[in-house]
């Protein structure tokens, strides 16, 4: 993939280590953000958390997708209690059953989680359940079991075959220690781009607290120009997480442009392709 960044031949010949701007706070921002730094809008956590797919089983038997499965994304399964009847075992009058989804993605190992929950009146209710669909997985199977006290069992399997949901792939900006970029996949608008950033390109501001890192690096990043986002790569022990960003549909250029931060000082540094920042066109 091609990317517009406007940088000379000759700038390109600038040793690696250049690309970390790590000047004044004031001029960074002139520097890594030519346009609308000073707008920058971080998404709260419950809401970078949220999935916006879900999977809803509804009591007709039918299934529905709503939205795009994707990797690295997470699908919100929703199911309605009354498709398993049979396992509905009282006591003391309360409910003493469960319905739980079991799922695994590309035939590896079995996770289950519970999708109904006693309420205050000890009768249960359907709760959703978040399924984290990890980059390069491509199936997603799942089934239904119910069972209650004296050992009745029932499942909703489709007759056996399990229920099995194709997993898209997201393109991938991956940003190496060695200061290679590479996009895998095409970056389309209404799609996800995931990207993969090693933090030993900006090795400044490592500042521990009781032992423990106090940085962490963020992407900024906007659409054709506009508002700039941010998003968390890194977690509390440092490590690398890749985050995906939304292209909304109608966008036709991505830019991006990190940054880490020491929480004890204060402590920034950019890495911004000398200023210009990393932008990318969208199919």
């Amino acid at each position: 993939m091609h990317r517009d960044t406007g940088i000379t031949p000759k700038r390109r010949a600038i040793a690696g280590i250049a690309r970390i701007l790590a000047v004044s706070a004031a001029a960074l921002v002139a520097l890594a953000a030519p346009a609308e730094a000073a707008t920058i809008t971080a998404p709260t956590a419950a809401a970078a958390a949220t999935p916006t797919t879900t999977l809803r089983f509804a009591a007709d038997g039918t299934d529905r997708l709503d939205g795009i499965l994707e990797a690295n994304r997470s699908v919100l399964v929703h199911y309605d209690p009354a498709r398993l009847p049979a396992c509905r075992n009282q006591y003391a009058g309360g409910d003493a059953w469960s319905i739980g989804v079991y799922y695994r993605i590309d035939g590896g190992p079995i996770r289950t989680e519970p999708v109904t929950r006693l309420d205050e009146t000890r009768h249960n209710v359907a709760v959703p359940v978040r399924v984290d669909l990890p980059l390069g997985g491509r199936d997603l199977e799942m089934w239904f079991h119910a069972g209650d006290r004296t050992g009745c069992s029932e499942y909703d399997s489709r007759s056996g075959a399990n229920y099995h949901y194709t997993i898209e792939q997201p393109a991938v900006a991956t940003f190496g220690a060695d200061w290679s970029e590479s996009v895998t996949g095409p970056i389309r608008a209404g799609h996800g781009l995931v990207v993969a950033y090693d933090p030993a390109r900006l090795p400044q501001c490592r500042e521990t607290y009781n032992g423990a890192p106090a940085w962490h690096i963020d992407v900024l990043h906007r659409l054709d120009g506009g508002p700039v986002q941010s998003r968390t790569l890194t977690g509390s022990d440092g490590r690398a997480v890749p985050v995906t960003l939304d292209v909304t549909p109608g966008s036709g250029r991505v830019e991006m442009w990190f940054r880490v931060t020491g929480q004890r000082s204060g402590c920034t540094a950019y890495d911004s392709d000398f200023g210009a920042n990393y932008a990318y066109a969208v199919a």
